[in-house]
């Protein structure tokens, strides 16, 4: 693991130019306001209960699966045991590509310096090196709420007074990104 987090520190810091420079495109920035778009226009359709949080969560197993999966999820205000939440898979194509991609270059480097890499061993390496990449996620959904709670579909959503979005593990631990009241 130390000689993982020598090579993932080196190659996460230009990695995360790559990745700053393609999220500045219009392009890219779009497609993420219309995941979100997509989320609270159909909780418009499937209840009339108000909205109280949105969740941008990971998930371990899509580590693990290299499914890259994001789940975001409109709550009412029951949470985590309201029966009408409403999920969407997110997949953010350019941005896990380039962790597989960083995991690829980690994990040859590593085997020449150690030949025998146990799956498990791997796997450490794949949790370890996949904080930088949520981190990094939860810098850009923070950079994009703005333009997110400009679009049609937020300000036509049915949200409760103190509406927040959150990010964190699924079903795991969360912080709040912002408040309505912080608005």
């Amino acid at each position: 693991m130390a000689a993982a987090e020598k090579l993932g520190e080196t190659i996460f810091s230009s990695s995360i130019r790559i990745l700053e420079t393609e999220y500045q495109k219009e392009e890219k920035r779009q497609t993420v306001r219309q995941v979100f778009a997509e989320l609270m226009e159909a909780w418009g359709k499937q209840t009339q209960e108000e909205a109280a949080a949105l969740g941008i969560c990971y998930l371990h197993s899509s580590i693990l699966m290299r499914s890259a999966e994001i789940r975001l999820t409109l709550y009412g205000r029951a949470l985590y045991m309201d029966e009408k939440r409403l999920e969407k898979a997110w997949t953010l194509p350019r941005f896990f590509g380039q962790y597989e991609q960083d995991m690829t270059e980690i994990m040859d480097k590593l085997r020449k310096e150690f030949p025998r890499i146990y799956p498990y061993e791997e796997d450490a390496v794949r949790f370890w090196y996949a904080q930088y990449y949520y981190a990094a996620l939860k810098v850009l959904c923070k950079d994009m709420l703005e333009e997110i709670r400009e679009g049609r579909e937020y300000r036509m959503l049915n949200k409760t007074e103190d509406f927040y979005f959150f990010f964190g593990r699924w079903r795991g631990e969360a912080e709040k990104l912002v408040c309505m009241e912080n608005i």
